[in-house]
């Protein structure tokens, strides 16, 4: 059996086992959510290496970055706050888990503007995606794409669906968060140029100047509890400081 479908038949074996003990349909979609993602980047992964590839691009430059380091740069970004419809949802605390694919989960409370004692609870299942180098600040940053959202516990709110279902709820919770989650800063800094100062004493003298450098992130792997960013640096061309203009010949000052 190759690779690849054990990777299926595991998938496939891991939601059988938990057929029986989910509490709900939402409750088991969860759980497909993340083991589909965990398989999509262990079948990435599996896939290279058949081919005879390193997972990560020999020539990139891979920083390292733990889940507990993770869950404080996205802690960073916390409390944030959004309304959907007549609901105020405020995220407050989040986990992350690298194990096939980065995975973040993110609680808070779900609360009725015009019914603030009924108070729920609300879990968004996602992933860093998009991690690119900000052109900006030369930093790396990350946004979270949100899969699933949970209702998991309403506090009263149930009675005040005006004909809403939970899971109807859930869905447009979880299409207005995607868009209004901060991005997550990750305080990596990666130079994009390097500049070489003028040496004007000594015998030796040289004439300043500077290298663009191009850098992009090539490749992401979660595993092990590690999220491992490659990037990609391109050295450009020497470029040197053009030469003063001198005085014309004749003027004054």
């Amino acid at each position: 059996m190759k690779k690849g479908h054990v990777l299926v038949c595991l998938l496939g074996g891991c939601l059988a086992a938990g057929c029986g003990r989910a509490k709900s349909g939402a409750e088991l979609h969860a759980k497909l959510v993340l083991l589909e993602r965990e398989v999509d980047g262990l079948r990435a992964s599996v896939t290279k290496m058949e081919r005879g590839e390193p997972v990560l691009p020999d020539e990139a430059v891979v920083v390292s970055i733990g889940e507990g380091v993770a869950k404080q740069f996205i802690d960073a970004q916390l409390p944030f706050m959004i309304e959907v419809q007549s609901y105020r949802i405020e995220m407050t605390k989040a986990e992350a888990s690298f194990k096939g694919t980065p995975s973040v989960t993110l609680t808070g409370s779900i609360v009725h503007k015009d019914h603030p004692d009924f108070v729920g609870e609300v879990r968004a299942i996602g992933a860093l995606d998009s991690v690119e180098v900000d052109s900006a600040s030369g930093t790396l940053r990350a946004r979270i794409a949100v899969d699933h959202v949970d209702l998991l516990r309403m506090g009263g709110l149930e009675k005040i669906l005006a004909g809403q279902t939970l899971d109807t709820l859930a869905r447009t919770v979880r299409k207005q968060l995607t868009d209004k989650i901060p991005d997550v800063q990750i305080p990596v800094k990666v130079e994009q140029g390097i500049d070489l100062p003028s040496v004007t004493q000594g015998p030796v003298r040289l004439k300043g100047a500077s290298m663009p450098l191009a850098v992009s992130v090539a490749d992401v792997l979660a595993n092990a509890g590690n999220l491992w960013i490659a990037i990609n640096v391109v050295p450009g061309e020497m470029v040197r400081p053009s030469p003063a203009a001198s005085p014309a010949v004749g003027s004054r000052k």
